[in-house]
């Protein structure tokens, strides 16, 4: 009987956790079978959203960069030992370790029964924005493609929301329109400066300064409450309420973990929408259940920490299985901050521990490529921006 280990996502976690079963675990374990289950065909890498989200004359990134396909990834792999479903789970029954699918083909929904299966479904933003993966690649170019030439078309554009996507867009924005007096770009910030309030000020102070230096208008302590049209209001403290005039909205908040499916017993109480996860990156109740990334409660929302979970758990599926799943070892939470945001392309900022970098440093690892120069690596299972995947 094979061990059928099921992936539920095919993105930055997904994807490298598939490739180390069915490459290397295999040669352990040989009766085992890696099932990957997504709705997109590609590999999103989502990450340089804030740079190709901007008509094409603009950069220079072409698809194939960012929109990776996956059949040709994992096409070495023989058929009885890996299999790729086209779908979205809909419905998860532990009891029974049996994942409910939803296929690409029209509505026709399959269960897969597992031995052992991986939650790795990351998250979405809400309106259909491509920061994330938009459903199936489909959608998701059709996304890119719309805000593409909403952008082309306004003269003013406002960004709502001024974490590390908003900065990150804004600071594309203002770079290609904004410093030579093309388009007026605002960014709406919540908080007294950009970016999160786990960060340190300066370095949320320096995001704001390049910002202003690209020509961006920092709106800070504001909120978008409504918008009808081209009037855009907010609610900004200490003064209340206003209307911006502008010809595009564009939010860039709101991520939300991709875990409709799972039962309420398994989500955390403290996390909307986010599984729990225990020490060993298992769902308490359930040893034979794995969360990593957004979908789990443990770290905040980052790509740095789903890699670092993924990596984490590569290396314990051999005692994983060799003790039928009695030793998994803890996974260590390093609660050091970071950190980086590119602003424009040639500027950024971040946080490494309690030190700043400088702009050139983030531009070098971060910004020049924003990992477009290793992305079809990743969606291989060879390498990360933090070196080649355990092996």
């Amino acid at each position: 009987m094979p061990k059928t280990v099921v992936i539920l996502g095919a993105g930055l976690a997904g994807v490298p956790l598939a490739h180390y079963l069915a490459s290397r675990t295999d040669a352990q374990i040989p009766d085992l079978r890696v099932v990957l289950v997504s709705p997109n065909s590609h590999f999103y890498w989502n990450l340089a959203s804030v740079r190709f989200a901007l008509p094409s004359d603009k950069h220079a990134m072409t698809e194939d960069k960012y929109l990776i396909s996956l059949a040709d990834k994992f096409a070495k792999y023989p058929k009885d030992k890996f299999e790729f479903v086209s779908g979205a789970a809909t419905q998860l029954h532990p009891d029974r370790n049996v994942v409910t699918i939803a296929l690409n083909d029209g509505g026709n929904e399959i269960e897969i029964a597992y031995h052992t299966l991986v939650v790795a479904t990351g998250s979405s933003y809400a309106g259909g924005m491509p920061w994330k993966g938009v459903g199936t690649t489909e959608a998701t170019r059709a996304a890119i493609a719309q805000l593409r030439t909403q952008i082309q078309n306004a003269k003013s554009i406002v960004v709502a929301g001024a974490g590390a996507t908003g900065v990150e867009f804004a600071g594309e924005l203002g770079a290609a329109y904004a410093k030579k007096g093309a388009k007026k770009v605002t960014i709406v910030s919540t908080d007294p400066l950009p970016l999160e309030s786990r960060l340190q000020d300066k370095v949320r102070a320096t995001a704001k300064k390049e910002l202003e230096k690209l020509k961006v208008e920092v709106l800070t302590n504001a909120r978008v409450v409504s918008s009808n049209g081209k009037e855009i209001e907010i609610e900004q403290k200490g003064s209340g309420k206003k209307t911006l005039t502008a010809d595009l909205l564009i939010p860039t908040y709101g991520a939300k973990p991709n875990t409709s499916f799972a039962p309420a017993s398994m989500l955390s109480p403290s996390s909307p929408g986010r599984l729990r996860q225990g020490p060993d990156l298992r769902v308490p109740g359930h040893s034979n259940i794995f969360v990593v990334g957004d979908a789990g409660d443990l770290q905040p929302l980052q790509a740095v920490y789903a890699e670092q979970q993924a990596r984490h758990l590569m290396e314990q599926f051999a005692s994983y299985f060799a003790t039928d799943g009695k030793t998994v070892a803890p996974y260590k939470v390093d609660d050091k901050v970071m950190f980086g945001v590119t602003i424009g392309p040639d500027r950024g900022t971040g946080q490494m521990g309690n030190f700043q970098p400088p702009s050139l440093l983030i531009w070098w690892f971060k910004g020049k490529y924003i990992g477009t120069n290793y992305s079809a690596d990743w969606a291989a299972g060879i390498r990360s921006s933090n070196g080649a995947f355990p092996k």
